[in-house]
């Protein structure tokens, strides 16, 4: 199914799906302030989908997880809903470890391009593959956590030539 094939189906439909996505963010801001059991409720599948993230890129890069909790536990002011441990965290392996969860968003992507290839064109569908991008694209940001690992000096060293010699591939003329 092409882009314009997506927006097709009763453009209104998507009105009222950016409007479900931007309920569905309020709600998420008004969470943090409800209390530590409405904030694991409403945060559970996103929260599993992301520590599932890390879990797999770093049994993928060989960051050797060590364990893997769900279990909400108070770190300053805040709470730290999940969390994976590996044992070989490298200047190699810590960003694409550390920033997996940004794959989320290629889901995401992935998952408007086809819905209505699976489903059938209808209002409710189309509020369901909302919620679900919603579900999807809140998770794939990274948590403070995750960009001290990814911002190590190592990495740095490592993947900043690197980011330099694709921004010049990208950016040099003709």
């Amino acid at each position: 199914m092409t882009a314009g094939a997506f927006m097709a189906h009763h453009p209104l439909w998507h009105v009222c799906g950016a409007g479900l996505f931007l309920l569905l963010a309020a709600i998420h801001r008004r969470t943090r302030s409800c209390g530590v059991l409405a904030m694991v409720l409403w945060n559970l599948t996103g929260v599993i989908l992301h520590e599932l993230a890390h879990l797999l890129v770093g049994v993928l890069l060989r960051a050797r997880p060590a364990g893997m909790s769900l279990m909400p536990r108070r770190e300053g002011n805040g709470w730290c809903l999940g969390s994976v441990i590996f044992r070989r965290i490298t200047a190699m392996n810590a960003v694409p470890v550390a920033l997996a969860p940004l794959g989320l968003a290629g889901v995401a992507y992935w998952l408007a391009r086809h819905w209505f290839s699976w489903c059938r064109p209808s209002f409710s569908a189309t509020l369901f593959l909302y919620a679900a991008l919603f579900v999807l694209l809140y998770n794939a940001l990274p948590s403070r956590r995750d960009l001290r690992v990814a911002l190590n000096w190592r990495s740095i060293l490592v993947y900043t030539p690197l980011f330099a010699a694709v921004v010049w591939y990208f950016a040099r003329p003709g």
